[in-house]
């Protein structure tokens, strides 16, 4: 067809059908464009998912295993090397020898009975990583670096943290504790700390309570053991009793009272750990087994037999054997003023014999029921200027104060610490309030 037939068939063309017409032509061009663009993406995908096959998605799982380790620990035992210890957790024999044969290895060649060690080994029983522990913060690391050890010292990141604690008493001090998350050992250092001021098996009453803030040791961030009381708060009988550490030398602190008081006295006032008295001081008491009257010149602490028997007080042993009704008998002579007895033993410390010195909290023998006695306890004498005593009731000399070099400086740290244990008071008060 020629251009003037088709000219003239478009000028007689209805206009309307030309523009559908055109309308189409467009569409169908359209169209044809997509579908090409549609097939190469297609294409592109068919491309990129291909090369994906079942085995590289199987080497990738291998290697996401790979990543995963546990950990094992153990105590050195009497007898155990490096090598019986690595090979009774599997360990591959080539990998304990690569880590043996590793530079600084030598470092790893005194291992110590009662230390630990940790190791993280991976899924095929490769070490990542030892540490063998010489305390709680440092010790020798071996670590995989490459194909190979490096084996060296390292310390610790050490820190420590204050934690508040409160107790009412409902029962005993120590059970008390125990309810409110106070561990074991910082609950035996309150004891000992108020032990020259309250009997906690005679004194204790219920509604009696105590707070401190003491110490945790943390070690590369996790708690590792509980460290010293700061500051502590005794209320027995509506008296209140506040004992404050301070640092006398690098390595001596004692508690003082806010007022440079030291807590410590001159005599424990009990023997015997979390006993009880079975029988008080009592100069007109009829004697169980002889059934006369005969005064009892001191306190009867009964306990289980064995139970430790701690001198009250610094002294010299005057006596240590068998005498008369008492039985196994201790005589302690503290100064020129002041000494004590300790009757009815099982036996005596291997440490003590006449003329030995003894300090406060030495244990000096066991209790028992020798002599004329109907089971075991320990009776106990306190004598001052040679006269008989009541121990529950006579008051003792204090140690030694707050130097007057220290005491500025040791009535700002006291201010201090009074301050936060009453910061902490409050808040936990105010914390009930609001929750009520």
């Amino acid at each position: 067809m020629s251009n003037r037939r088709l000219k003239l068939l478009l000028r007689n063309f209805p206009r309307k059908h030309l523009f559908v017409l055109s309308l189409g032509g467009f569409l169908f061009a359209s169209l044809l464009l997509l579908s090409s663009k549609t097939f190469q993406e297609r294409n592109v995908d068919r491309d990129l998912t291909s090369t994906l096959e079942i085995h590289d998605l199987l080497e990738n799982a291998e290697e996401q295993v790979t990543l995963s380790v546990s950990l094992k620990e153990t105590i050195v035992k009497k007898n155990d090397s490096l090598y019986s210890i690595l090979n009774g957790f599997s360990i591959d024999k080539e990998n304990i020898i690569k880590l043996v044969n590793s530079n600084n290895s030598k470092l790893l060649s005194r291992i110590q009975v009662g230390n630990k060690i940790t190791i993280l080994i991976n899924n095929t029983n490769k070490i990542i990583e030892l540490k063998y522990f010489k305390d709680f913060k440092s010790g020798i690391k071996a670590t995989l670096v490459g194909e190979s050890y490096v084996i060296n010292k390292y310390k610790a990141n050490v820190e420590k943290v204050n934690i508040y604690k409160k107790v009412l008493i409902e029962d005993s001090m120590y059970a008390g504790g125990l309810k409110s998350g106070i561990p074991d050992s910082v609950i035996m250092d309150i004891a000992y700390i108020y032990g020259w001021d309250i009997d906690f098996i005679h004194d204790i009453r219920p509604g009696d309570s105590y707070s401190l803030i003491y110490e945790e040791v943390l070690v590369d961030g996790q708690k590792e053991l509980e460290g010293n009381i700061l500051i502590a708060e005794f209320i027995n009988q509506g008296k209140t009793f506040t004992a404050i550490r301070y640092d006398l030398e690098p390595q001596r602190s004692e508690y003082f009272s806010p007022e440079g008081s030291n807590v410590k006295k001159a005599f424990l006032r009990s023997p015997v750990k979390f006993s009880y008295v079975s029988s008080k001081y009592n100069l007109k008491r009829k004697h169980p087994i002889l059934h006369t009257i005969r005064s009892h010149n001191g306190v009867d602490y009964a306990a289980k037999r064995g139970s430790p028997i701690r001198v009250t007080g610094d002294g010299t042993v005057l006596f240590a054997g068998i005498k008369n009704g008492c039985g196994k008998e201790i005589k302690i002579k503290h100064s020129e003023d002041y000494s004590t007895r300790y009757c009815h033993l099982e036996k005596f410390s291997s440490r003590v014999r006449e003329g030995k010195r003894v300090k406060q909290g030495q244990t000096i023998g066991y209790v028992g029921s020798s002599g004329l006695a109907t089971g075991p306890h320990l009776h106990y004498e306190f004598h001052v200027n040679g006269k008989h005593t009541d121990p529950l009731k006579v008051k003792f000399p204090d140690a030694l104060p707050i130097d007057y070099r220290s005491k500025k400086d040791y009535e700002k740290h006291a201010d201090q610490m009074v301050a936060s244990l009453k910061n902490y008071q409050n808040l936990t008060e105010s914390f009930v309030v609001l929750n009520e």
